[in-house]
């Protein structure tokens, strides 16, 4: 990696947490993951497979040193969710022959966002950090399932009209 792929995977790394600190806990949910989202795929386009896992791990070593609570759990799925973006757009193939496919792009932040939101609800759920209720656990999946199609969406539409030479 290069020293201008860290800077911006800092950068978006620290955007994500500085936005996370201005929501307490279980609400930044429902307002910070299109944001992430939107970051991890542009960390994905600006500096490539490492971009999104080196901006998640960034934000959630901040995130976790924030929130004291769980900090392993926090960092984990952090990391995990730039790895989900990383693996679902290099499986996608959202760049082809030097061009962005905004479609493949929004099905990978949508399958990445939901995998994540379904890990992390479940594991604080067997712990008992959460009580079950079917209507939440619907209402989280479909909140993070249309901010994951945002931020998709979003990110391409940055990425083809700002940032079209940063490469």
């Amino acid at each position: 990696m290069k020293s201008r792929d860290i800077a911006l995977s800092s950068l978006f790394g620290l955007v994500i947490f500085s936005q996370k600190l201005l929501l307490p806990g279980p609400y930044d949910k429902f307002v910070s993951l299109g944001l992430q989202i939107t970051l991890l795929c542009l960390a994905f386009l600006t500096t490539g497979v490492m971009g999104p896992i080196l901006t998640s791990m960034i934000a959630g070593v901040l995130t976790a040193a924030m929130r004291g609570g769980m900090p392993l759990m926090t960092f984990t799925f952090a990391l995990l969710y730039g790895v989900l973006v990383s693996v679902s757009t290099c499986l996608f193939h959202v760049v082809e022959a030097g061009q962005l496919r905004r479609g493949r792009l929004m099905g990978a932040a949508l399958i990445s966002t939901l995998l994540a939101g379904i890990a992390s609800s479940s594991v604080t759920i067997a712990l008992g950090l959460m009580p079950f209720d079917p209507s939440l656990v619907a209402a989280m999946l479909c909140v993070g399932g249309l901010q994951g199609l945002g931020g998709g969406y979003l990110s391409s539409i940055l990425w083809t009209r700002y940032f079209p030479y940063v490469n």
